[in-house]
């Protein structure tokens, strides 16, 4: 199956807590997995934080039905849940990494074996049928367990390293890809309900995209309707697949240009494929099908 939404969560809460021993599994997690997610979108994908707040709950298993359900009802196709172990009250040493899971499968693997590329321990795929996360969830579910709390080695490790590094690695090891150095984000978009932009005798066109980016976290830029270098920066990059409010006002652009997208509703198929490229090839730009800054520019206008 193709994986192209997924659920991420920190573990525990303030009332439901995790492990501490030299650090805070709480603290953590939440570090790791905010990073994971950054880099998940970064590489494409669409991504659920189902981590529900510090003080949510009053006991453990209203704080796990929270992600579980919240990843269910959107329809995720992956649900990662970040946590850190623990096994003793101290330990001189290195324990190492795991992921827990219902069954064993090949991105779990590529998660262990990412964590072990960076110098922890690889304690491997743990078989955990009884764990709540593992068998409510309608998707396919792994526990990632970063290091140990209290092993000496782990820690330093983990601290040397930095809970960026750490999400970057999980978040490669899930899909499989790399993120360069130059990489700008490429989430895929929500799908909202369009955005009214102020009435304005500037391009109602560039007004409502001005608007919709900065809904859905591209941009924070004035809404006044008048491209420049900031609605230009921030907008996603596009390609075939993409669904949402944003991809519809492409296809309204090239559509008032004169290229035939099949339609004007939100998604990015073959036509609006063969549309991109058209119009890619007729402003001498690359034909790849793929709506980036250059594209965007010759859209704007700039």
């Amino acid at each position: 199956m193709e994986i192209k939404k997924i659920a991420v969560r920190g573990g525990h809460t303030e009332k439901a807590t995790g492990a501490s021993a030299l650090i805070d599994e709480l603290t953590e997690d939440r570090k790791v997995k905010d990073a994971v997610i950054k880099y998940l979108r970064k590489l494409g994908y669409e991504v659920l934080d189902v981590t529900p707040s510090v003080n949510y709950t009053s006991n453990a298993s209203t704080d796990l039905a929270y992600g579980v359900n919240k990843a269910n009802e959107w329809g995720a196709d992956l649900f990662v849940s970040i946590h850190f172990n623990k096994a003793y009250d101290s330990y001189n040493g290195a324990l190492g990494s795991e992921v827990c899971v219902y069954s064993n499968y090949d991105i779990a693997q590529r998660v262990v074996n990412s964590l072990e590329s960076l110098g922890f321990k690889n304690r491997g795929q743990k078989i955990r049928t009884g764990l709540y996360e593992l068998r409510n969830t309608n998707m396919k579910a792994m526990i990632v367990e970063t290091c140990f709390v209290e092993a000496t080695e782990d820690v330093a490790l983990y601290r040397r390293l930095g809970h960026d590094k750490v999400g970057q690695a999980i978040a490669e090891a899930i899909v499989n890809d790399k993120v360069s150095e130059s990489d700008t984000p490429v989430k895929k978009e929500e799908v909202s309900k369009p955005v009214q932009a102020p009435v304005s005798n500037t391009d109602d066109w560039v007004a409502r995209l001005q608007a919709e980016c900065n809904k859905q976290g591209f941009s924070n830029q004035k809404v006044d309707g008048i491209p420049g270098a900031n609605t230009l920066k921030g907008c996603p990059t596009l390609k075939k697949g993409a669904s949402g409010n944003i991809t519809k006002l492409l296809q309204e652009k090239l559509v008032k240009l004169g290229y035939n997208t099949n339609g004007v509703d939100g998604i990015f198929g073959s036509g609006t494929y063969t549309a991109v490229r058209e119009f890619q090839k007729t402003r001498g730009l690359s034909a790849d099908g793929i709506v980036g800054q250059n594209t965007w520019r010759k859209l704007l206008n700039l």
